[in-house]
């Protein structure tokens, strides 16, 4: 595996990680609430994120 590639891997699994801690500190959302956004995030991968990052974080009315 040349550097670029695994440089993109690396920065690509931060991301995750942050979103996925995002996620779950997310008060907004009930269990599977986060549950499905976690499975955005994992599925659609940096797409997920910014999904999350963009419509996610919304309050959600109860």
């Amino acid at each position: 595996m040349d550097p670029f590639s695994l440089g993109i891997g690396i920065v690509a699994l931060v991301i995750f990680i942050i979103t996925v801690i995002s996620i779950a500190n997310n008060p907004n959302h009930g269990f599977f609430g986060k549950l499905l956004w976690m499975a955005v995030a994992f599925f659609l991968s940096i797409l997920g994120s910014i999904l999350w990052l963009v419509f996610g974080r919304g309050r959600v009315n109860k």
